[in-house]
């Protein structure tokens, strides 16, 4: 099935699912299967195909739940105090051979805004800090997110660390990075008209794509 983008009402149906309970939810699954998981199959598909020949032939598109698209339920074992189901779409596209931990890309869709993001886990902070203090390696991905926060309110998020770690100077030019446990730089954007239809794939690449410089930084170097 070809992807003919989300309908208004899939993106009404994940404006209120935070807020549902599983009486509800079993009450609508024929609607979230027809409006939302047929549609995020079908993006995932198509959008992967893209990314492998705009990006890398090695990112993974895997057009089901637990692959590329994550559950629509919260696991209240974890977090007993959340709703039940999220209120919205969360898809990832990685490159590597463990997807936890891989460098990854991933688009968020709620009833109301896109977001967009890229990533990776640090499973080796030395090497991370060695990448980031070197004044090659460490001026490339600093480059690379300053290029892609132009005309963006860009978050980078994954600081885990009060201060700088030792042996680094606390006024090193790039101490943010180095304070990292994870990496993850992302933005969100009013919903598109296009989110309707099959543009939507194209509105997408436009963002994924301003994404590559620091995920192909990712891949290479870590």
């Amino acid at each position: 099935m070809a992807f003919e983008g989300f309908s208004a009402a899939a993106l009404a149906f994940l404006t209120t699912l935070g807020q549902r309970d599983k009486a509800w939810f079993d009450a609508n699954r024929a609607t979230y299967q027809a409006e939302v998981v047929v549609p995020t199959k079908a993006f995932v598909a198509e959008l992967g195909e893209r990314l492998a020949e705009e990006i890398s032939r090695a990112i993974v598109a895997q057009p089901k739940t637990n692959g590329s698209i994550a559950p629509i339920n919260n696991d209240l074992r974890f977090a007993p105090n959340q709703p039940p189901y999220k209120d919205h779409l969360l898809i990832k596209f990685w490159e590597g051979e463990n997807k936890k931990r891989a460098p990854t890309l991933w688009v968020r869709i709620s009833g109301s805004d896109v977001g967009f993001a890229t990533g990776s886990a640090l499973p080796d902070l030395k090497r991370w800090r060695a990448l980031i203090d070197d004044n090659t390696t460490g001026a490339e991905l600093a480059d690379a997110l300053e290029l892609l926060g132009k005309g963006r309110d860009l978050h980078v998020a994954g600081e885990g660390y009060k201060r700088v770690p030792k042996p680094y100077d606390g006024e090193h030019p790039r101490a943010n990075l180095l304070r990292h446990k994870v990496f993850q730089a992302r933005w969100s954007e009013p919903s598109p008209t296009a989110i309707n239809g099959p543009g939507f794939l194209d509105f997408c690449m436009d963002r994924l794509t301003a994404c590559a410089p620091v995920h192909t930084w990712l891949v290479a170097h870590l």
